[in-house]
């Protein structure tokens, strides 16, 4: 059955400073993988269920399930790969920004981005590596050695995040008494989406001049997957302006939903604020990286309420021909924070998600 864990460490940690016990922490549900693909009782899904409900946060143990395992130990050679990419001269990771061309994949540099309508500089590297490229989906991006030598180990990486997605999905589709397909159905590997492998990198900040590494954000798609060493993930708790830091837990990724999840469900599901700054106590002076899978929807088909089950109850909002694409939220999401397309308060407030309040 699902539970709350304590004083979790990371799961390569042993040579990095050790998340503080005396700063408050979101109080995270942890679901069992292997219980969500062989428990005889509902208990595991009606956890899974309130989690998504409540905070939209949770830990998933990876762990004593065959993708399960596979996803960590994967995690392990990517993240070596991660370090590799990283290591690349500047001049050279700059050819693999395409911005300019509103293309989301690719690189972005420190300062990038903005996180705020005031117009504030993002203080972390990423690089975003498309499903669809991956896959043979779409035509490949221009690429990296370093990542183009890895397409077969980045496209085996991909397909164990989306065996465990289906398994998530199912369990959620179940209990909002949709048929188990209906989520998995909207995400199928070989349609165009915007899923991604994501990189991120951010040094560390002086101490006298700290500040938000990514702005607050709700996720654009459906469910997020990451793995990360470091503390430096805030949510912020429903209903109040307060920000918690979550732990790292050895064996366990953090999943949460994005806004995808909410518009299907009518509201039932919550896709939560969350920011990335700089890791707690000495965690600071490293220098911190975390590994994503984002899952998406396929881009045609339209972010509104479904039909049937406790959607048809319980769900508010668009249904039928309401809403936009997938490929049209994910445009508008990704645009406004993009330093070459940013306009002030207005791009900013028109790039904020479902649970996002306008604010500067």
């Amino acid at each position: 059955m699902a539970s709350t864990l304590s004083n979790p460490s990371s799961r390569s940690g042993s040579t990095l400073p050790p998340f503080p016990d005396d700063i408050p922490i979101a109080s995270l549900v942890t679901i069992s993988l292997r219980e969500l693909e062989r428990s005889t009782s509902n208990l595991e899904h009606e956890d899974l269920f309130s989690a998504a409900k409540s905070l939209g946060f949770f830990y998933l143990n990876l762990q004593g399930t065959t993708e399960g395992e596979k996803l960590l130990k994967q995690a392990d050679t990517l993240f070596d790969l991660m370090n590799k990419f990283f290591s690349l001269p500047a001049e050279e990771k700059a050819k693999y920004d395409f911005a300019a061309k509103k293309i989301y994949y690719g690189y972005k540099g420190i300062g990038k981005e903005v996180v705020d309508g005031k117009g504030t500089r993002d203080k972390n590297e990423l690089y975003n590596i498309s499903k669809d490229d991956i896959l043979s989906v779409t035509d490949p991006l221009p690429a990296p050695a370093v990542i183009t030598a890895n397409r077969a180990f980045l496209a085996s990486y991909i397909n164990t995040n989306t065996s465990i997605l289906t398994t998530l999905f199912a369990s959620l589709s179940t209990s909002l008494g949709l048929p188990p397909d209906t989520f998995a159905s909207i995400h199928k590997p070989t349609a165009s989406s915007g899923c991604h492998v994501r990189f991120i990198s951010a040094p560390p900040q002086e101490a006298s001049t700290r500040s938000t590494a990514l702005g607050e954000h709700t996720d654009f798609g459906s469910l997020t997957i990451l793995l990360n060493r470091l503390g430096g993930l805030q949510v912020q708790l429903p209903g109040t302006d307060e920000w918690v830091y979550v732990r790292p837990v050895p064996g366990c990724a953090i999943v949460n939903l994005g806004d995808a999840m909410v518009k299907f469900s009518g509201g039932i599901l919550r896709s939560n604020l969350h920011r990335v700054v700089s890791p707690p106590g000495e965690q600071a002076n490293e220098v911190r990286r975390s590994l994503v899978y984002f899952s998406r929807p396929e881009h045609d088909v339209v972010l509104t309420r479904l039909r049937g089950g406790l959607v048809d109850e319980l769900g508010q909002g668009e249904v039928e021909d309401g809403g936009v694409s997938t490929r049209e939220w994910l445009a508008r999401r990704h645009i406004g924070r993009k330093v070459e397309f940013f306009k002030g308060k207005e791009s900013w407030e028109g790039s904020m998600g479902t649970e996002a309040r306008p604010r500067l």
